[in-house]
């Protein structure tokens, strides 16, 4: 099977300065959080999250840029790209052309100077997938009756002969034209957006809970020690809620940090579940921000009681 690797420009770099430049970014901020807790310390410690966690997809992508890579034998054309390989039938392939005159594809995804892996949609093509690192000039289109792959050998006129030539001697075993994804990026629950719309509602409760504890924090942190627990007992037939747990402003923090750990409990095991029982994956992720609504309760009564 032959190797092909794909042109070599500026787009590796590029993502990975981006990288540095969100991770320098973040440590920076990250020095304002050893002052006095207030509000705007969450929004401190949020925007050091997202440029961490933007920092990290943008390296994933870079290295996926960096690690591309083109193969193909009689029975099919396979693209190595990060977790997973597009794999593409030699007999479903119609043609291996370069861009005709004036034809473009809007581009959507990731893509910057020297990285193309994004997708795209044309009407003569059907979906267009690019797994290339460099601009038209360089790319090749790999087309079949369902989608479209652009990809930019080194040497894409010795690459469209060498395909071909496969092409023409016929296949000995069928393929099926699909991505194989690997190790964690095969999970079905990746690609079940319910369920992440879910996680992503429970998350923000509890990020805004967060944010309430915060803002509240210097008010909190004056008045000492004050009831942080509740309960109810009954006196002469009469109910009466009663505080029974005493503790100090930061003990606050117990709840959200708690909510986090279900929401990110749940996940982890919902990751496991979700190919086989989808619908206890839905009640687990239910349950999460069911629970950030019970501690936003109890919050509230706390803080403003």
């Amino acid at each position: 099977m032959r190797v092909w690797r794909p042109l070599r420009p500026f787009g590796g770099a590029i993502g990975l300065l981006g990288t540095l430049v969100l991770w320098a970014g973040a440590a920076w901020l990250a020095r304002s959080l050893w002052g006095p807790l207030s509000g705007r310390t969450f929004w401190f410690a949020l925007s050091v999250l997202i440029l961490i966690s933007l920092g990290a997809i943008l390296l994933y992508w870079s290295i996926a840029l960096m690690i591309l890579r083109y193969s193909f034998d009689r029975n099919g054309l396979v693209v190595h790209a990060g977790g997973y390989r597009q794999v593409i039938p030699m007999d479903r392939i119609t043609a291996i052309r370069r861009w005709a005159e004036g034809e473009k594809v809007r581009e959507r995804g990731v893509c910057w100077p020297g990285c193309h892996l994004g997708h795209g949609r044309s009407p003569e093509m059907g979906v267009v997938r690019f797994y290339a690192s460099a601009g038209r000039h360089a790319q090749v289109l790999v087309c079949t009756p369902e989608e479209a792959y652009v990809l930019s050998p080194r040497d894409a006129e010795e690459f469209i002969r060498e395909a071909e030539l496969r092409r023409g001697l016929g296949v000995t075993q069928q393929l099926a034209q699909e991505r194989q994804y690997a190790w964690p990026f095969g999970w079905t629950i990746w690609r079940d957006p319910l369920v992440w719309l879910i996680v992503g509602v429970a998350l923000v409760a509890n990020l805004a809970l967060f944010a309430l504890i915060c803002y509240r924090f210097p008010v909190l942190a004056l008045q000492g020690r004050f009831p942080i627990h509740y309960r109810e007992i009954v006196e002469g037939g009469q109910r009466r809620i009663i505080p029974d747990q005493i503790g100090w402003a930061l003990d606050l923090f117990k709840l959200p940090a708690f909510g986090l750990f279900v929401v990110a409990g749940n996940v982890a095991l919902s990751t496991l579940l979700h190919r086989r029982q989808r619908l206890l994956v839905l009640i687990l992720a239910a349950i999460a921000l069911v629970v950030q609504v019970i501690f936003w309760v109890q919050a509230i009564y706390i803080v403003f009681h």
